[in-house]
């Protein structure tokens, strides 16, 4: 996945967007997820995760105090709280471990409503090869507020509310 620094600095100003959606972030300690495709080499994501952190800090003073969830995306779902610092140095991936695969959108999305709705912003990093198979049961997971807060990462950035209409739309979910 290659990101460059302009299209890290894109993907800061929509996370800005996030943050100024009505209702999202009031102030104080920000919360936020960052999601990892398990599908994805380390080497494939890791620059432009340290990339879009980096755009992160340098844009704006929110990004100086995060809870950060670190959250891997396989045939389990692990997660764990990391400073955005070892996002960018690559410690936070010491004990990753590749596990190409295809999987089900509709159950991150299931698990990221039931543990991380606290969070203001999910990025999610993946090779953008998994399914929706349940179109249904993933309009409920992003309804109503996670669609505002996703940004999928792949070789283009779709927001939550694009990828409900895009895939979620067409009632057999294979979009």
């Amino acid at each position: 996945m290659e990101l460059t620094e302009i299209g890290a600095l894109q993907i800061a100003k929509r996370v800005d967007g996030i943050l100024h959606v009505p209702g999202n972030y009031r102030g104080g300690n920000l919360e936020m997820t960052i999601v990892i495709d398990t599908s994805l080499a380390r080497e494939n994501f890791q620059d432009a995760v340290s990339a879009v952190v980096k755009a992160l800090k340098r844009g704006n003073e929110i990004f100086r105090n995060v809870r950060l969830n670190l959250v891997f995306w396989g045939q389990e779902i692990s997660a764990k709280v990391a400073p955005m610092s070892m996002l960018m140095t690559g410690g936070a991936f010491q004990e990753y471990q590749c596990c190409p695969q295809k999987k089900r959108y509709e159950d991150l999305f299931a698990y990221l409503k039931k543990f991380h709705a606290r969070s203001k912003v999910v990025l999610v990093f993946t090779d953008g090869q998994n399914d929706v198979l349940d179109s249904q049961a993933a309009r409920e997971a992003l309804s109503p507020f996670l669609k505002s807060k996703l940004l999928l990462i792949s070789e283009r950035v779709v927001s939550g509310t694009a990828f409900l209409m895009e895939r979620c739309s067409d009632g057999h979910g294979n979009g």
